[in-house]
């Protein structure tokens, strides 16, 4: 009885999810702002892609430009043609299409550093990128002014749901100067206590139904972890972008507003944010 209750919820789920997208896919993306990226800023191309300018270095968080996922539908455009900028370092958080996407890594330029899960190495040594650094939780990496250290993001990070569950990686960027801490997807956790870091890109989104929040947060859940950290500003990301999950976007940012207590800078796709 249990069983077949949990399949009828999994069709009705699935029903739901593909008809938002099947209305989405008639409709044209939205142009976002388009926001100049200066030294020690950062903007948000969408999703989880947030391209940071520290001290004139380029950082990429999980680039994801495709206009498609499978058949579902970007919503707005990113707002940078990350092809037509140099990046000097790349972090991928771990193996899910929404995150670590083929199609826009073949464009980058590669000789870009990219740091990746351990699991992923060969995968992204393939594209040809010239120096692919797998790592794992609990590591950190030294590049000259530059250290990248690792924690853990609670989330399986499997690229698809076969064998043992993989890490994923969040990532903790300090140039001596400004920490920005990127945790990729995770639902919540008591990894982050007590980290300090200036600029936190929290997950915000695809969190409904309720089995999700076991890999994802809700916006509720990711300022807690922001404010069992030592932070000081946290920037919402993981929404707006394509439609994985039966949460709202215009919810979820309703929630972001009557939670903010001046903390959470709430960015719109393509806007740019100083540091």
């Amino acid at each position: 009885m249990a069983k077949n209750l949990h399949f009828f919820k999994v069709c009705t789920y699935m029903y739901a999810l593909h008809k938002r997208n099947l209305k989405a896919y008639f409709k044209k993306a939205t142009s976002p702002l388009n926001n100049s990226l200066e030294k020690n800023s950062l903007q948000w191309i969408g999703h989880a892609t947030v391209v940071i300018n520290i001290d004139n270095k380029i950082i990429v968080t999980d680039p994801v430009l495709s206009n498609y996922l499978g058949h579902i539908k970007r919503l707005i455009k990113p707002s940078l043609d990350l092809s037509k900028i140099h990046i000097d370092y790349i972090l991928l958080s771990h193996g899910h299409m929404d995150h670590l996407d083929l199609n826009t890594l073949r464009k980058l330029n590669k000789d870009a550093i990219v740091i990746v899960p351990k699991r992923f190495y060969y995968l992204i040594k393939g594209l040809g990128f010239k120096k692919v650094i797998p790592i794992c939780p609990n590591k950190k990496i030294k590049f000259n002014n530059l250290a990248i250290s690792v924690l853990e993001s609670l989330h399986d990070g499997r690229r698809y749901y076969l064998g043992k569950r993989y890490n994923s990686n969040a990532y903790l960027i300090d140039d001596g100067h400004k920490k920005i801490f990127f945790p990729g997807d995770t639902a919540y956790t008591t990894n982050f206590k007590n980290l300090n870091t200036d600029i936190a890109l929290m997950p915000v989104g695809c969190y409904v139904p309720d089995e999700f929040r076991k890999m994802h947060c809700s916006p509720y859940e990711s300022f807690k972890m922001f404010k069992e950290m030592n932070g000081k500003i946290m920037i919402p990301i993981h929404y707006r972008t394509y439609i994985l999950a039966q949460d709202e976007d215009d919810h979820t940012l309703n929630i972001l507003k009557k939670i903010n207590d001046g903390s959470i800078k709430i960015l719109e796709i393509g806007e740019t944010f100083k540091f």
